[in-house]
Formats: structure tokens, sequence, C-alpha cells
């Protein structure tokens, strides 16, 4: 058996161990791939492009799931969504910015930029969002780390935009921030600091690699580590001349850091970053990537399928909508791609759904999402978009159509290829052959051939090198997609 393996598009195609396609697939194990569920729509569509999303469990078990557009923040109510903003129309989000959100106890705290003050909306008593008490300086980003709230990329009416800043609150008080310098704020552990190098703060995240908290900038990258006062944090610069130009790219799924660099994907441990896409994806996802849109990738981890996705605006968006995935299985190291529109994705929380309350998620065979479908437990991980229609909807639909493409077989004589049996455990499947004779010639292709009776698509083709790219038809039910035997034999033709 020829095995689909790894997908390795920036390796050259004579030679290359790997797939050279693996598109609306998942690297679901060492050896196989498994299916891309298409977007299944949950809630009315949003007026607006959203900017921001996230979802939150509130202590006594309820789960809350928020978004925000360039005006107004909404928060879920079954396929709803209503406005929970202090005032209607009331924020100014830049185009580039985002609507970032964070949970602190049963707060969820809103920031989107340095125009609006930081929004407060404590879960199980608010009913809309409220400006952060405390005064806080206005940011960017923003992170729980240890006990405090701690905030990127800020601006304050006394110093204006710090785009270098990071700034803490009163330790497990994010509704106080007293003036820096004050004995009140050295008694509550209070602080801000300038980084010095790396440019502006892009992202920061808590617990990463047994630091308390990791800060990215556009060129450096620091750890966070809490030793109480007077220090309060020891802040080191553990990366230079690595970072991130895209915010929303940094994953943070458990001791891990995944983000995309200027010269391709990087996990970051707490101590350093180490390489995922180097001579695997980095040169294919660089060219592919429309990077007037680099504040249009968004990350989303998913801790128990091991895997991470981005989603990014490749070659032929529209307007800097993200049109396409890239994910990585960190637990087998290996990269697929899918085809998928969306106006944002982010990893969400389901919400228990019985089937008495079903009755304000419309008609039951329109809605997409099987009734037993795990998604419906409350508090369960699930990956969510934004579809094209500014609707919230779940991974959970039929496969798409899929395509996978074996290493290249051949080199030193011609051979005949009489027929390809794909390994694949269900669908609709079929078979073209892609074939050249030189390794300067360019590639022909076959037609497009179904499976007979014996388990094999059938061709007549003489060559020197050949592979075959395997095809599944949407919406069919397969799990396992392992590669393919060929039929070949020796060609005495010169």
């Amino acid at each position: 058996m020829v095995p689909f393996g790894p997908f390795l598009p920036d390796q050259a195609d004579l030679g290359n161990p790997g797939a050279t396609i693996a598109n609306n697939v998942l690297p679901r194990t060492a050896a196989t791939y498994g299916p891309f569920p298409a977007l299944s729509a949950v809630s009315a569509a949003l007026a607006n492009r959203p900017q921001g999303a996230g979802s939150f469990t509130q202590n006594e078990g309820t789960v809350h799931t928020f978004c925000g557009d360039s005006a107004d923040l909404f928060k879920l109510s079954a396929t709803s969504w209503s406005n929970v903003s202090k005032s209607s129309g009331a924020y100014t989000v830049a185009v580039k910015d985002t609507v970032n959100f964070i949970q602190f106890g049963d707060r969820v705290i809103s920031v989107n930029g340095h125009t609006d003050p930081p929004q407060s909306y404590v879960m199980g008593t608010s009913s809309a969002f409220a400006d952060l008490a405390g005064s806080p300086p206005r940011a960017k980003v923003g992170a729980v780390v240890k006990d405090f709230v701690v905030f990127g990329n800020t601006w304050d009416a006394t110093d204006g935009a710090k785009s270098n800043r990071i700034w803490f609150s009163a330790i497990n008080d994010p509704t106080d921030w007293p003036t820096i310098g004050s004995a009140d704020a050295a008694s509550k552990q209070s602080d801000r600091q300038d980084l010095p190098v790396g440019g502006q703060v892009q992202a920061i995240v808590g617990a990463i690699g047994g630091m308390d908290g990791a800060v990215f900038c556009k060129r450096a990258i620091y750890k966070l580590q809490y030793v109480g006062p007077p220090t309060v944090f020891n802040i080191l610069e553990v990366e230079r001349d690595r970072g991130t130009l895209a915010p929303n790219s940094v994953v943070n799924v458990g001791p891990f850091g995944f983000y995309l660099g200027e010269s391709g994907f990087f996990s970051f441990s707490g101590s350093g970053s180490k390489p995922i896409g180097s001579q695997k994806v980095d040169k294919f996802f660089l060219d592919d990537l429309d990077q007037n849109y680099m504040h249009r990738i968004y990350g989303a981890g998913d801790p128990l399928s091991r895997q991470v996705y981005w989603a990014y605006p490749a070659v032929g968006n529209t307007g800097g909508r993200p049109n396409k995935v890239i994910v990585y299985n960190w637990a087998v190291d290996r990269w697929s791609t899918a085809e998928v529109e969306q106006d944002f994705m982010f990893r969400n929380l389901s919400i228990e759904v019985t089937l008495d309350g079903m009755d304000g998620y419309g008609n039951m065979d329109a809605l997409g999402v099987s009734l037993d479908d795990p998604s419906w437990i409350g508090g369960l991980t699930i990956l969510n978009g934004f579809n094209e229609d500014k609707k919230l909807a779940r991974f959970t639909g039929a496969p798409l159509a899929a395509s996978l493409e074996t290493q290249e077989i051949g080199g030193t004589g011609r051979i005949f290829v009489n027929g390809v049996r794909p390994y694949i455990d269900g669908g609709t499947v079929t078979v073209k052959l892609r074939y050249r004779d030189q390794p300067v010639d360019a590639v022909t292709e076959s037609s497009e051939n179904g499976i007979d009776a014996d388990g094999q698509a059938h061709f007549t083709v003489s060559t020197r090198f050949a592979r075959a790219q395997v095809n599944i038809a949407a919406g069919g039910s397969w799990t396992h997609a392992q590669g393919v035997d060929a039929e070949v034999a020796g060609d005495g033709a010169a």
C-alpha cells in the first residue's frame, strides 16, 4: 500500500514522502485522515461582521456566549442574539481590531482597542455590559495571568497610546486599577511595564509551559512569572526577532502556545519556540495567504482532538473573509487543509439543550445538527464559526468533498498503471492519475474514474512517474482514509 503520508506541500514532488494534497480532511491518526465536517448554522444572523466572540461557564455551570461587531456586543439565547451593549451603538471598533473577551470568576471583560473603555458583564447578574470599574486603561488585548487581569497595547489619558505596554490590575480584583507608583498600587501589586524590544503587544496568554503567562509582540516573546511584591512579575524576554504579525493567530491550548510567525508556524513552550511548519507547510501557507488581511487570521484549538485550526483569507477571498482553514494535529505532527468560508472562528462551549427546549431552534428537518450530536450537551468544547451569512455555526455538518494525493511512484523505467485500489472505509470514491515522463514535464491528468466491483479504478496509462488523487464525494459516511494499492507493471516501451 502507498499511504496517504503527512501533508508536505513544501517538499519537491519527486521523492516527496508525503501527500501533496490533503484537502477537506483532518489528520486523524499518525497513518490516516478523517472527514472535515461542514458548517451547520445554529443561530440567527448578525447585521454586521462579527469581530470577536467568546464562550464562558458561570461558576454554577451555565454557559454564556458573547460576540461583538464594530458597534455592539451581543449575547446568545437559544438561536437569537440579544444586544447587551451598555447602549445601542455604543462602541467604535476599528476594522483591523478585534473584540476580545476574557473571564475572571463570573465576570466577562471585553476590550476592543483604544477608543472604548473595557467593558464588564457579571454572568448571572448583569443584563448588559457596563464600563469596567476602577478607571482601567483602554486596551487591544487582555488575559488573566495568575490572579490578575493583564491588558496589553494600552491607551490612557496621561500617556496616550502605548502599543508596547502591559498593565495589570490589583491582585484578585479586576475592578481596581490604582494610580501607578502610589502606595495604594504597591499594596495591591498593580503595575505596568513598557517592553523594551519587539514592538507592539499582539496577544497575551496565561498558564503556558509552566509559566504564569506570556506576551507575544510583533518581534519578541516575553514570559511572565509571578514572584510577589515588590517586583510582582518577572518579565523575561525569551524570543527576539520572533513574534507574530497576526494577533488572532495565537492559540493557547494546555501547556502550548501555537502561533504564526513571520516565517511560518511555531509552538511556544514557555522557554522557547519550536518550528512546526518548516519544510512542511510554511511556504505553501505564506504563498496562499492574502497578506493584506493578516488581522483576519483566526486561530482556535481543540484539546480533545489535539488539533489547532487557523481560518485565513487565501487567494480568491472576498473582501478579506477567510475562505480556507489549515489544521495541525500536534499529537501526530500532521497537517491538512479545508475550504470553508467564514467570518470568524473560535472555540465555543456547547449549551445544554433538552428536547423540551428545542422550540427555539425551529424546524427539526432544517436543523443541520443531529439530535444525538454531543454538541447539545452543555459545557463541551466545540469549534464554531460565523458563516458567510453571519450566523453562528458548528462544524458538525456532513463531510465536505475531500481530496488526497499520494506520493509519486516510478523513476528509472516506464511503468504501466492498470488499476488503483483506494483504502477508504466508506463514501463515494473516485480516482484520477496524475503523471509525467520527466521531472521537468507538466503533469497530465487522467479522467476521474469510479470504483469497479473488484474495488479498483482502472486505467491504461504508460508513464515514468505517477501519483493517485483520490476524491471522496461530499456527504458520505466514512472515518479513515489510509492510502492506495496500485496495479503496476513494467512497460517495455521507450
